[in-house]
């Protein structure tokens, strides 16, 4: 599991507002004309790799994220992965193919000790990997599919593409459970596996079948020595060694937990895809805009993320759903005059997208044109009227135009939509209070904490709720001081 640990938080323009499925392609051609030597092993790997995923999962913090794989055991969309790669996380994203990306998929299972988790994706039907019902042979030659440090390949300008890491099963190893203890048995592999495997499948090359999920490897640590034999250090190399959870465990526990898998051989077909370019480097563009936001808008991520973008915009220009995300990383950037275009170009191909509208509100009034900001806003609220994002920014607006009253009418309805948006709480308890209303300030903020408990811990408001409170009471003292308040930024 890739893993970044970070004193940040992530960023406002993507965190809040990403679609929750974008559309994609379907997925690879049939494998009828393989000119390898072994036709039938090109086209399970090729399969296998169809039927494995990325895995994104951004802390409930929202200051790190991990990644690792998973793999579909049943063509609705049900699939597994270790419960390290999604536990803690309050957001996950799923990238299917190198190309679709789910939001939110639903956990349906998750257990720590046995570090299995099951989720379910939506959106079609999904090339399926056979979980094993026995034990696989010593000598058996198999293969661990998945993204291993995916992030270093990104970074090199490489689209999302999934890895195979060949290997022998060596035997069955007795250890323990990850959290009680427990004896419990392991496949061990020889040959490279890598982080970010984890969750993956290890495929039994002989059968096409799963033999087990790939769930730790082996480091160990050597000395490093200058020219002259001193000492000068140690590096961390891989061993060789791998661990697999094995097949008949994972059959056992989504048996106990009623979720039912395939047990029926696929064919190793699957259906031709169009234009796998667009589709791929969207997706490539997606996972370096989450990155980026985790990393509070790291420059150079973001940069690759346009990048991409742009690549996938000019093969498919009339795709909304890519328009959009270019113009949310250019907003990113900072760079708003061409987001504003990216917007405008989205929201021609997809007008009634409510979200959309209220980013082209945003890019209207960062360029300089308030009054078109405010109908972008008003259209998006007459698309959607719960869009609490597009009445807190329309609130912001009015607020700026010297509209109070109207301002604080939109931040209320904003919070009866999403009382969680911390955002808008803090800006009506700012407003109230520009308006010499502290005590109803000072109940709004109250009220917000009281309602939102630990949901908004993680943001950039929440602890500047709290500030005020602390100013508000200090104001109302005897010996308080009046304040000047304005609205936060966006």
């Amino acid at each position: 599991m890739i893993h970044w640990l970070l004193a940040v938080l992530f960023g406002c323009v993507l965190g809040s507002t990403l679609p929750g499925v974008f559309p994609g392609f379907p997925v690879d051609s049939v494998f009828a004309h393989e000119s390898n030597r072994n036709p039938q092993k090109s086209a399970i790997l090729r399969y296998a790799k169809s039927a494995t995923v990325l895995i994104m999962a951004v802390s409930e913090s929202g200051r790190s994220v991990s990644m690792g794989s998973g793999f579909f055991v049943s063509a609705d969309g049900l699939l597994v992965t270790n419960a390290h790669v999604v536990e803690d996380s309050s957001r996950l994203f799923v990238y299917v193919h190198d190309q679709l990306v789910q939001a939110d998929p639903q956990l349906l299972a998750i257990d720590p000790d046995l570090d299995l988790a099951a989720l379910r994706v939506k959106g079609g039907t999904f090339p399926v990997l056979l979980l094993c019902d026995g034990m696989p042979m010593e000598g058996t030659d198999a293969v661990a599919v998945g993204y291993p440090r995916i992030t270093d390949v990104l970074q090199m300008g490489f689209t999302l593409h999934s890895t195979i890491g060949t290997g022998t099963i060596s035997g069955i190893a007795q250890g323990r459970s990850r959290k009680s203890g427990r004896a419990a048995r392991f496949i061990q592999t020889t040959g490279i596996l890598n982080f970010g495997n984890s969750g993956g499948p290890l495929l039994n090359l002989e059968t096409g079948e799963a033999a087990g999920m790939v769930v730790t490897t082996v480091p160990y640590a050597e000395r490093a020595r200058d020219r002259s034999g001193a000492a000068v250090g140690s590096v961390s190399l891989k061993s060789g060694i791998g661990y697999s959870i094995p097949a008949p465990v994972i059959r056992d526990w989504l048996t106990q937990h009623q979720l039912t898998f395939t047990t029926a051989a696929p064919t190793f077909e699957m259906p031709p895809r169009a234009e796998p370019d667009a589709a791929r480097s969207f997706a490539t563009g997606h996972v370096l805009q989450m990155i980026a936001g985790v990393l509070q808008q790291d420059t150079d991520l973001l940069n690759l993320a346009i990048y991409h973008y742009e690549a996938a915009a000019e093969l498919r220009p009339d795709a909304p759903w890519i328009t959009k995300n270019l113009g949310r990383a250019y907003a990113a950037a900072g760079r708003w005059p061409e987001a504003l275009e990216a917007y405008q170009r989205a929201a021609h191909a997809g007008p009634n997208d409510a979200d959309l509208l209220s980013d082209l509100g945003l890019a209207w009034q960062k360029t300089g044109d308030p009054s078109r900001a405010v109908e972008s806003y008003r259209a998006a609220v007459r698309i959607n009227p719960r869009s609490a994002r597009a009445h807190n920014n329309l609130g912001q607006l009015l607020w700026e135009m010297g509209k109070v009253d109207d301002a604080i009418g939109e931040f209320r309805v904003a919070l009866r939509y999403e009382p969680s948006l911390s955002l808008a709480a803090y800006n009506l308890g700012l407003a109230l209070e520009s308006k010499g209303h502290r005590d109803e300030a000072l109940t709004a903020w109250e009220s917000f904490l009281k309602v939102s408990g630990n949901k908004s811990e993680g943001d950039e408001w929440t602890p500047k709720i709290r500030e005020g409170l602390s100013r508000l009471r200090t104001a109302m003292a005897p010996t308080g001081a009046s304040a000047v308040v304005t609205s936060a930024k966006h």
